[in-house]
């Protein structure tokens, strides 16, 4: 379990119920659900989403103007159909002590979209799905759906305490 970037693993006996019914039912109570067959499989696809991934020209960019810059990344993926993700762009990016916040960091939005190619590699089921990375690419913490201002505001000064003292 990895309660810092809010995600988990749940296992379960296949003759007691379905996967169909556990998506279901994790979907229902609010969270995305990904499948992974084995708990080797799994625990591998926790490891490799440690770091961000490179070959991604977007990616290698951004995480090249991190490092120069001695500031964390973060990466908001959306798209134009998302309501919570219009909803944010609205409300919560153009709060004022967010956008004094995002000047602090190197802000990249990307449409899941356009770069399903990254969404993909980085397991991003739901929208909007916000990534936290520390300058040398470490993967620190995942927010999905609507974050209200306040509540992304503490998030990102946290992001940033936690960065500048490495």
């Amino acid at each position: 379990m990895l309660l810092d970037r809010d995600e988990f693993l749940v296992t379960f006996d296949s003759a007691k119920t379905t996967e169909a019914r556990l998506i279901a039912v994790v979907r229902k109570s609010g969270y995305t659900a990904q499948v992974v067959s084995d708990r080797n499989k799994a625990v591998e696809l926790m490891a490799k989403l440690e770091k961000l991934p490179t070959g991604f020209a977007l990616l290698d960019e951004s995480l090249a103007k991190a490092k120069a810059e001695n500031k964390p990344l973060v990466l908001d993926f959306s798209a134009e159909w998302c309501a919570p993700c219009r909803r944010m762009e609205k409300t919560t990016l153009v709060d004022r002590r967010v956008v004094e916040l995002l000047e602090q960091v190197v802000f990249v939005r990307l449409d899941a979209d356009k770069h399903p190619e990254i969404a993909q590699r980085l397991g991003v089921v739901g929208l909007p799905d916000i990534r936290f990375v520390a300058p040398d690419g470490r993967m620190l913490r995942q927010l999905r759906g609507y974050q209200e201002a306040e509540s992304f505001a503490a998030a990102l000064e946290e992001l940033i305490r936690q960065t500048a003292n490495k």
